[in-house]
């Protein structure tokens, strides 16, 4: 991605707007077009924090999005081209996944918290815990890295697997686990009866055909939203709903979904959870017209 320093110019996309950008709900917040002309392609994955600012791996940095005054801007003062994916803490900690290490980052810089043991290529945080899906050969493992607390910096294995599972969502108790079009639910460990070691269980949450590409999850209404590369969908009720024709990479902030394609569009649906309810009362509405 090309792009001017902040220090020397933010770009500004109140100026592409005047091609024409839809603004109802839900929102084109940066269209394939206006994607192209700032030359924006994304690489990784996307979060967004309680502020509502976007933060996006690109191939070269890590770039923020602030919807509010359509500002676009480039983070790191130097090029890095590892990024897996990105996270934001409970506190408001922006973490950057890079092939081998699991960064904070800080004004212009990525500062390394920890090296990691084999390629990494997905993040997910929640409570003290950092979530991270690392490369086996063969499959994959499912590593939890304590932040906080007298145990901070200890990391445990929570899963191998023969698969290469393709995203993750930290929640309440574990962490939700995107396997092909499958989504477990994989708790945290608890202390086994001789107390020697620790065991985890896993729980089929959704199944389908297509690959699952990322998730999100609203635990206080008990939503979970989910993407495969062209659409998002809601589990709810134990329902599945499609609630967007676009997909690929999801992040989920007061009530507002951010869905982000590859080549840059990104779109916000706002009031995201009354919007998945009225979908799923219309589903049912008209499943018992027939």
């Amino acid at each position: 991605m090309t792009m001017t320093k902040p220090s020397l110019l933010v770009i500004t996309l109140a100026a592409l707007f005047a091609i024409g950008c839809p603004m109802a709900r839900p929102r084109v917040q940066i269209s394939r077009e206006q994607a192209k002309q700032l030359n924006l392609t994304m690489s990784g994955g996307v979060a967004t924090d309680s502020a509502g600012s976007i933060y996006l791996t690109t191939p070269s940095t890590l770039v923020r999005y602030e919807s509010g005054r359509n500002r676009l801007e480039d983070l790191l003062d130097e090029p890095r081209r590892d990024l897996q994916d990105v996270a934001v803490t409970s506190e408001g900690a922006v973490l950057v996944l890079g092939s081998q290490d699991l960064c904070a980052y800080v004004p212009g810089h990525l500062i390394r918290l920890y090296r990691l043991p084999d390629p990494a290529f997905a993040l997910s945080c929640d409570r003290q815990f950092a979530y991270v899906l690392t490369a086996a050969n063969p499959g994959a493992r499912l590593l939890r890295i304590t932040l906080t607390g007298s145990d901070k910096g200890s990391s445990q294995v929570l899963l191998a697997t023969e698969d290469r599972p393709r995203a993750l969502c930290g929640v309440r108790g574990g962490c939700l686990v995107a396997s092909g079009g499958n989504i477990l639910k994989i708790t945290d460990p608890e202390p086994s009866t001789d107390s020697a070691s620790s065991e985890v269980t896993t729980v089929l949450l959704v199944s389908m055909q297509e690959p699952i590409t990322s998730i999100a999850a609203d635990q206080d209404k008990f939503i979970v939203y989910f993407a495969t590369i062209d659409m998002t969908y809601a589990w709810i009720q134990g329902q599945i709903i499609p609630i967007f024709p676009a997909g690929s990479r999801l992040a989920l902030s007061k009530d507002t979904l951010t869905i982000c394609s590859p080549v840059g569009q990104l779109i916000q649906i706002p009031g995201v959870a009354k919007h998945a309810q009225q979908l799923l009362k219309d589903l049912v509405k008209n499943a018992k017209r027939h």
